[in-house]
């Protein structure tokens, strides 16, 4: 990066979820501009790695500066940004300061406040809100978010609901997506009918083993994938299996594979990075930490695919998405494990209604893609005006000079 000419853009995202709002956003702003040099901030390693697969002639990537007021006036003596765009609430007081003191725009896009950020902002707001008013725009995911972010200080002139990027990130792809070539290996076919446990939290493989037992009994070609949150207890979930008397298979072991199985109930994933694959394959999808576990995952990508999906009642990192789902009927909540044992053979059992429940949420997934494309013309435009109040500057200071000659 030529730290003398600057970039026009500096994007901020704190982990790999920001990040990849951000690689959204850089996607279809260089569909407008391909020129637009970007600085692209994180606080993570994992954050990191995915923001450096962005081409380096245009994009700098970097670990965003401690809070402290001579690191954020280095940065931006280094970057001299035109433009600078934080992802979902990460607010730092000096640094707003420092782009305050610059006239550099500042914009929170893709902006949520988890509960936990809501209640800090409530005790500190005597000391955060002359801070928050010197963003110049702040983009909300749905419209019960404007109330809550005018509530702990954020200036309600400068609030408008966009809509969540995360439809877009899960629509997203790159030059490295990870493609199934290990699938034919399986050995199951259209006969069989696939049930995918995604992101799954311990203790949900055990209600899913169970549940699957009951099943086979009435489906024989019932068939099941438990993909864990985390990859490295693939060994822990294999053991429990191995309890019940199933018979399963780790994914690893089919890259040995030279001919298909087809001789196994179970696929057990220990790789990362091919659940959005996956979920292709699937005719049913639960997605976990929802059931023995608090928050939830993202299952957006799940309705991507078209697939009828079931989550439990722990879904609080998801609530505005999960509202949208459950209002259009596009997704089940279950309450319980009995309720969950309910509705899990119900949809099996009823193919019609399966089938229905996974079109309406591709429809819904559908309807809610392209907030990256409206942001990243907002964002344009915002460089575009720094562009002519910059060249109106140097017109205005050329005409004084002229005229000083002149007199």
């Amino acid at each position: 990066m030529n730290s003398e000419q600057g970039v026009d853009l500096w994007i901020h995202g704190v982990s790999v979820g920001e990040v990849m709002i951000g690689k959204v956003i850089l996607k279809e702003l260089w569909k407008i501009d391909p020129k637009i040099k970007v600085a692209f901030s994180t606080t993570t390693a994992t954050g990191f790695r995915l923001a450096a697969s962005e081409p380096k002639e245009k994009c700098f990537v970097f670990y965003f500066p401690l809070d402290f007021p001579w690191a954020v006036r280095r940065t931006f003596s280094y970057l001299h940004p035109k433009l600078v765009v934080l992802i979902e609430t990460e607010i730092w007081p000096n640094f707003l300061a420092e782009a305050s003191e610059r006239k550099i725009p500042v914009l929170l896009c893709n902006a949520r406040l988890s509960e936990r950020t809501e209640r800090w902002y409530k005790i500190f707001s005597w000391f955060m809100k002359p801070y928050l008013h010197q963003l110049s725009l702040i983009l909300v995911t749905d419209d019960s978010e404007i109330e809550r972010f005018v509530k702990v200080g954020f200036p309600p002139e400068r609030i408008f609901r966009l809509g969540s990027m995360k439809f877009d990130v899960a629509n997203y792809r790159s030059h490295t997506e990870v493609s199934l070539g290990w699938w034919t290996k399986v050995g199951w076919d259209a006969k069989n009918l696939v049930v995918l446990g995604g992101s799954t939290h311990r203790g949900e493989e055990d209600i899913l083993l169970r549940e699957f037992i009951k099943l086979r009994k009435h489906w024989p070609n019932l068939r099941l994938i438990l993909a864990p949150r985390h990859a490295e207890r693939a060994k822990e979930i294999k053991n429990l299996c191995d309890q019940f008397g199933l018979n399963s298979r780790l994914r690893s072991s089919l890259e040995k594979e030279m001919a298909p199985e087809g001789n196994f109930d179970i696929l057990i994933v220990d790789s990362t990075g091919e659940l959005r694959s996956l979920y292709e394959k699937a005719d049913l999808v639960f997605v976990g930490k929802s059931l023995t576990a608090k928050g939830g995952q993202n299952f957006i990508e799940a309705a991507k695919a078209g697939k009828a999906i079931i989550v439990g009642p722990n879904m609080q990192n998801f609530k505005l998405l999960l509202n949208l789902f459950v209002d259009q009927r596009a997704i089940v909540m279950v309450q319980n494990k009995e309720e969950f044992s309910h509705h899990l053979k119900s949809l099996i059992a009823e193919e019609k209604t399966r089938k229905l429940l996974g079109e309406r949420a591709k429809s819904l997934f559908l309807q809610n893609v392209g907030v990256g494309e409206k942001t990243a013309k907002i964002l344009h435009g915002y460089l575009n005006f720094q562009q002519q109040q910059r060249q109106n500057f140097g017109e205005d200071r050329e005409l004084k000079i002229q005229k000083s000659h002149v007199n």
